[in-house]
């Protein structure tokens, strides 16, 4: 007898064989992309090669060098009249499996892998075609091999022009007598950051106000009208009524309300209008005020300490070391006013509720903070926002209020609510320790001790001991007794352990030294969220903007063709902008664009200290950054994070914005595309 989980392991593995047996030639397996850049080049200069093998699902290739040193199964053998290739080694991603029919150990590729080639430009002048005829690449599925055919390579051409430009290096070369011309010295891009020396905060701050008097300032369009705003605080509002602050409270509403019952009609409304009217404006005014300092609140050192340790408070409570509660004098005085009768009574006992739920529901307030703090909203659309988010929180009570008799239907506090709030606190320590590395970041050029590794390890850890909870291994002392569990309880419980397994291979590293990468949207977010280890990468950064222009004007002039500058604005702790950084910038057709622009990051919180030659101080890094989003706030209008903009500097020495892209988050990626491919298409006109 077949077991279930066998019958279904049987059923996808014909599932996934299906359209393996049907693949007939190369195509149907995989698919090859390839990239020459630039694409125009003299003789003398550096070009990259870019090939990149993307296997379906099922199929694999092969790493050009197998385990056991000997060459693999295929390669790929570039060959042009103009060029001269360095050798290439195989980048990380493979994963080494026996064959089944040798036994042999193979190192295959099954997700997409580039390989990159460096080669030199020697001549003869004009267009000239890769040859892959050489190349003998070729894809596996469970079934078959399948060779790459000439076809599948995408044509991919480079025009040599006339001229002579040598490479730059440390030293300039020597003027050679058999050259046509002397050779035109330039600053060549490089796969390195550029260094750049440190400057006073004065010195730089000049620079920049001197810089702003030649740019054309440009607004940034508003992503997301007021209405969007708006639907965005009523839905975190709503979200942060399934806080374990929350349920609690409702006794409040309980004792103000149930003996209303056997009023008029008008009366409990009246009463319950006065309540909830209270909340939203409480919380509402708390949301502006809150979402007014946020900014400075996610960056400043000090202020993150402060709620990881509050965090950490909150969970010790929530796993019932203590209780947290309002201090004696306050709670006495809400409850003399609410005895007092009339309007007191509803008021007071709002104020209780809502300062006891603000320690709940402040965390969901980024929920559309980042909208808010962009800068595209006028007070007084903010005040009403809050409002929105004070109004959704407050309107199930508004309900309960008026028919006061509901309360009897909810259900009652018990076991249940304390294993919420014991994974409300769980998860209470993993935003502590963010919190705490986001400090650590402000404070020290590298962390020492709330390291990437570290905190995503506490992560996993908090996930694998969430799931085993909720399985009913061990229990707290306020627990009760649970002889089973529910199938939501049981499914929570995997959620959480499968998630723990999911961030585990993250911990590790590969051989380049970078942590492992799982695939998927959902690794992508926490990796981003808890800020990755700066990193040099493979794109050639500067963080000087008025430099970045004047090199892009001296390369206008040499070529006679415009050098547009992409300005990246920013920061250190800004998850959004490593979400994009980490899974945008490196695709292939994202790469090859960015490539051709000149590169500037302008870090508005803490520059990091591998930009420079001699990295200054941590407060002058921090100055700098400062300089930098109060430079973004004048030319642009806004304070987002990420902000995208392409410039050009002009023939009579002003600087043109040429585009903006203000997503900020880039979840439209052939958008972003087309913003970058837009300024590179007028070259060829």
């Amino acid at each position: 007898m077949i077991r279930p989980i066998s019958l279904m392991a049987l059923l996808l593995a014909a599932g996934m064989a299906l359209p393996q047996g049907q693949a007939k030639r190369f195509t149907d397996v995989a698919e090859i992309t390839a990239t020459l850049t630039p694409a125009q080049a003299k003789a003398g200069d550096t070009v990259t090669l870019r090939v990149t093998v993307m296997p379906k699902p099922g199929a694999w290739t092969y790493a050009f060098v197998q385990p056991d040193g000997k060459n693999g199964q295929g390669k790929i053998d570039p060959r042009h009249p103009a060029l001269k290739f360095e050798s290439t080694a195989d980048p990380d991603g493979w994963k080494d499996e026996a064959d089944l029919a040798t036994g042999d150990t193979l190192r295959k590729y099954k997700v997409p892998v580039t390989w990159v080639w460096k080669a030199t430009v020697t001549g003869p002048v004009g267009t000239a075609k890769i040859d892959w005829n050489k190349s003998s690449l070729q894809a596996c599925t469970s079934t078959n091999c399948f060779p790459a055919p000439t076809s599948a390579y995408p044509e991919t051409s480079l025009e040599v022009l006339p001229g002579y430009t040598p490479t730059v290096t440390n030293a300039p070369p020597e003027p050679s007598e058999k050259s046509a011309a002397p050779p035109v010295l330039i600053t060549t891009t490089s796969n390195v950051l550029q260094k750049k020396p440190a400057l006073t905060t004065e010195e730089y701050q000049a620079k920049l106000e001197e810089f702003l008097t030649t740019l054309d300032v440009a607004k940034v369009e508003r992503q997301g009208g007021l209405v969007t705003l708006l639907l965005t605080a009523a839905f975190w509002g709503f979200v942060s009524l399934i806080t374990p602050c929350v349920f609690p409270m409702i006794p409040i509403t309980v004792s103000l309300f149930l003996k209303q019952a056997n009023q008029s009609t008008s009366g409990a409304i009246r009463q319950a209008l006065i309540y909830c009217l209270t909340i939203t404006v409480v919380l509402g005014l708390s949301a502006v005020s809150l979402l007014s300092v946020f900014r400075a609140m996610s960056v400043n050192p000090i202020m993150n300490i402060a709620l990881g340790l509050l965090f950490l408070a909150f969970a010790l409570s929530l796993f019932g070391l203590y209780i947290l509660a309002l201090p004696n004098f306050l709670l006495k005085y809400s409850e003399g006013k609410r005895k007092q009768g009339g309007i007191f009574a509803p008021v007071f006992g709002a104020i209780a509720f809502s300062i006891v739920s603000f320690t709940c529901v402040a965390p969901f307030l980024g929920g559309f903070a980042g909208m808010a703090s962009s800068g595209n909203y006028n007070p007084f659309e903010l005040v009403l926002a809050g409002l929105t988010f004070g109004a959704s929180f407050a309107a199930p009570f508004f309900v309960l209020a008026v028919f006061p008799s509901l309360l009897k239907k909810l259900p009652k506090s018990g076991g249940w609510l304390d294993t919420v709030k014991v994974v409300m606190g769980f998860l209470e320590v993993a935003a502590a320790l963010k919190f705490f590395r986001t400090a650590e970041l402000g404070l020290v050029p590298q962390t020492a001790i709330f390291t990437y590794d570290l905190v995503l390890s506490g992560w996993v850890a908090l996930y694998a001991v969430t799931g085993a909870y909720l399985l009913n291994l061990f229990r707290l002392p306020h627990d009760e007794e649970t002889p089973s569990i529910g199938a939501v309880r049981l499914l929570f419980a995997l959620l959480f352990l499968g998630l723990a397994l999911y961030l585990l291979p993250g911990i590790f590293k590969q051989t380049n030294g970078e942590n492992m990468q799982p695939r998927g949207a959902v690794f992508g977010w926490v990796d981003a969220f808890l800020l990755p280890e700066p990193s040099e990468g493979e794109l050639p950064w500067g963080t000087d903007l008025v430099d970045a222009l004047a090199a892009s004007s001296t390369e206008s002039a040499r070529t006679g063709k415009p050098k547009y500058v992409f300005v990246d604005f920013t920061g250190v702790t800004c998850t959004n902008c490593k979400a994009n950084e980490r899974k945008i910038f490196p695709r292939s057709d994202v790469r090859v664009l960015l490539e051709q622009y000149q590169l500037v990051q302008l870090y508005t919180d803490n520059v990091p200290v591998n930009f420079y030659a001699n990295p200054p101080s941590t407060d002058a890094r921090k100055d700098e950054g400062s300089l930098n989003l109060a430079f973004q706030s004048k030319a642009f209008g806004t304070e987002q994070l990420p902000l995208y903009a392409i410039l050009q500097k002009t023939r009579d020495g002003r600087t043109a914005v040429v585009s903006l892209y203000g997503e900020g988050l880039i979840n439209d990626t052939a958008a972003f595309v087309e913003f970058l491919k837009m300024p590179l298409s007028r070259l060829g006109k």
